[in-house]
């Protein structure tokens, strides 16, 4: 997510609402069950790679289209229960625009359209996500209709039997949502913004409740099991405070407090993005410095802690200011 200096916070999506590549885009199928999630994937443009825990031994996974091509990117991505795949928006704008869903083997190969999902003027598609059963789980955003909606969609993995999951309330964002289809957390889109939990019964994501201390809250990223919220604020104006939400006490317990680099803090924009690693063990934490297409003093830093604060491990990858890391 861009985080614009003077503390104005725009949220993109998704949710991850990020902005999901250098052409400034408005940033799980298969088998049921999950897996540690272990590995990074990162989103650059049209192109995925990835990286091990230790952000070693980077290699490219998949590019659909040529780097020439600024027409073509990836919107978001998200890995299989079972860790076999990725599946992701393949997003083409220009005169013939569309949004495709895609999924390619976790080596790269079998690169498949799943699904073209419908656009018109103001619609876009985020937040990709396999559910438990199998069937992915995304959010379809109308800003041409009147009023705005918001509506998580799910559909099989093979691209049949698109459906509307719920609807969600006016006035939020960066909707997320756990593997059970159920569990959520959305953030409020008022000038200070506040993360929300909540459980969809019957369609209705209901009255979620707030999580207190989330005012002016950053980014947040909810566990596959719904079971812990990760999220992000701003302490003063050069470090990040990492919280970790229990859904079911509503207990909130601060985690660590992360220093930023001062040339992240002396920019007007910069991406932050929270990911849960190893089930919900180990919370990943990354933000990049945007060089502007072409410059090269832009890199992505991640950090990576146990979900206790302890363990810190951190590494950083020059010239990639665009890449948005994603683990599950």
């Amino acid at each position: 997510m861009r985080i614009i200096k003077a503390c104005n916070y725009f949220f993109f999506l998704s949710l991850f609402s990020i902005a999901c590549s250098k052409n400034s885009s408005d940033p799980n199928g298969g088998a049921t069950g999950t897996v540690a999630n272990n590995v990074v994937y990162y989103i650059d443009s049209a192109n995925i790679h990835t990286t091990d825990i230790n952000g070693a031994n980077a290699k490219l996974v998949v590019a659909v289209t040529p780097p020439s091509n600024l027409n073509s990117y990836i919107g978001d991505a998200c890995v299989a229960s079972d860790g076999s795949k990725l599946y992701f928006f393949h997003i083409t704008s220009g005169s013939n625009p569309s949004t495709k869903i895609v999924s390619v083997n976790k080596d790269g190969s079998s690169l498949t359209n799943i699904a073209t999902l419908a656009i018109s003027t103001g619609v876009n598609y985020k937040s990709i996500k396999q559910l438990s059963n199998g069937k992915l789980a995304f959010i379809k955003n109308n800003f041409g209709s009147n009023p705005i909606s918001t509506s998580i969609e799910v559909i099989n993995s093979d691209g049949t039997g698109q459906e509307k999951l719920a609807t969600v309330p006016l006035g939020f964002t960066n909707h997320q949502i756990a593997n059970d289809g159920k569990r959520f957390v959305i953030t409020s889109s008022a000038a200070i913004p506040l993360a929300y939990s909540g459980t969809i019964v019957n369609s209705n994501m209901g009255d979620p409740k707030s999580i207190v201390n989330s005012r002016n809250v950053l980014t947040t990223k909810i566990s596959s099991d719904g079971t812990k919220i990760v999220y992000a604020k701003m302490n003063g104006t050069n470090k990040i405070d990492l919280y970790s939400y229990t859904t079911a006490t509503e207990a909130e317990v601060l985690v660590k407090t992360v220093t930023l680099p001062a040339d992240i803090t002396s920019l007007s924009t910069w991406t932050v993005r929270l990911n849960w690693m190893e089930g919900s063990s180990k919370i990943l934490l990354s933000f990049a410095k945007d060089s502007n297409f072409g410059t090269v003093d832009g890199y992505l830093n991640c950090v990576l802690i146990n979900a206790d604060g302890s363990g810190e491990k951190t590494w950083k990858i020059n010239n990639q200011d665009d890449w948005l890391a994603f683990t599950e």
